[in-house]
C-alpha cells in the first residue's frame, strides 16, 4: 500500500512538471520579429555595400526607370540625389578660415582626420514605405552618414478583365537585384517595384517566380508584369 502511494505521488509530481514545461511563456521580441512586422506593413529595404569605394570620392546619383510590358526601353527616367557623395572630406569645410575651436570639433567628429576624411558611407539603401494612397508608392534613398532623399512612384491599376468586384486594384511587390560588377558611370540596379498581373488561364491576379532579378533584366517576372520600376544608382568621380 505504501509503495502504491509513493508511485501515485511520483506520478502526480511528474505530471505537474510536464505541465509546467509546456507553459506558454512571454519572451522578448527579436529584431527578426520587428523586421517581419515592418515587411508585412509595407516597409522594405535593400542595401548595397560600397565600402570598397572608401579611398575615392564619388558622386552618387540615384535613378528610377519606369517600364511597361512589351517595351524594353524605359518610358520615363527620374534622377534623385544631386549633390550626394560617398564621403565628406575635411577640406570641404575649408571654404572659410576656421577658428581653433571649430577645427578641434571637426577633428573630434572625423572618422579619419589624418587622411582628411570627415565622414564616409559604407553602404547605400533603397527603402519603400507604406502609403495611404493606393495609386502611389513612396520611399527614401539613403547614403549612409551622408544624406537621403525621398521619391514617389505613380502606379497603374491591374487589368483584371472585370473578374473581380473591385473596379480598380493596385498590387505591387519589391524584389532585389542580384549583385553586379561595379563600373564607374554604369547604372547599377538595386531593386524593382513591379505590378502583379492577371493570369487569364486561371482568372487570378498573381506575382510569382524568381526571388531576385538578374541585372540583365531577363528574369521571368519582368516578362510577365505589365508595369514596373527599377531603382538603381550611378557612381561618377568628381
Amino acid at each position: 500500500m505504501k509503495t502504491t502511494k509513493l508511485l501515485l505521488i511520483a506520478a502526480l509530481a511528474f505530471a505537474g512538471t510536464a505541465l509546467q514545461a509546456q507553459e506558454v511563456k512571454p519572451v522578448e521580441a527579436s529584431v527578426e520579429d520587428y523586421i517581419a512586422l515592418l515587411n508585412q506593413n509595407g516597409y522594405q529595404a535593400y542595401s548595397l555595400d560600397i565600402s570598397h569605394l572608401k579611398d575615392t570620392t564619388y558622386n552618387i546619383m540615384f535613378e528610377v526607370r519606369e517600364y511597361v510590358a512589351g517595351n524594353p526601353e524605359p518610358i520615363k527616367v527620374t534622377q534623385y540625389g544631386h549633390g550626394l557623395q560617398n564621403r565628406t572630406m575635411i577640406e570641404d569645410f575649408m571654404w572659410r578660415e576656421l577658428s581653433e575651436e571649430e577645427l578641434s570639433e571637426i577633428k573630434a567628429a572625423s572618422i579619419d582626420f589624418e587622411s582628411g576624411v570627415f565622414s564616409r558611407a559604407d553602404k547605400i539603401t533603397v527603402g519603400f514605405l507604406p502609403c495611404k494612397n493606393d495609386s502611389t508608392e513612396i520611399g527614401r534613398l539613403f547614403v549612409e552618414n551622408q544624406g537621403n532623399v525621398g521619391f514617389s512612384l505613380k502606379l497603374k491599376p491591374i487589368d483584371h478583365k472585370g473578374v473581380y468586384d473591385d473596379d480598380v486594384i493596385y498590387n505591387y511587390n519589391t524584389l532585389p537585384f542580384k549583385a553586379s560588377a561595379f563600373e564607374e558611370g554604369k547604372f547599377i540596379p538595386l531593386a524593382t517595384y513591379a505590378s502583379f498581373w492577371f493570369d487569364e488561364r486561371f482568372n487570378i491576379i498573381r506575382f510569382c517566380g524568381a526571388e531576385e532579378v538578374d541585372p540583365d533584366m531577363t528574369t521571368d517576372i519582368l516578362e510577365e508584369t505589365p508595369h514596373y520600376f527599377v531603382i538603381g544608382v550611378i557612381f561618377s568621380k568628381e
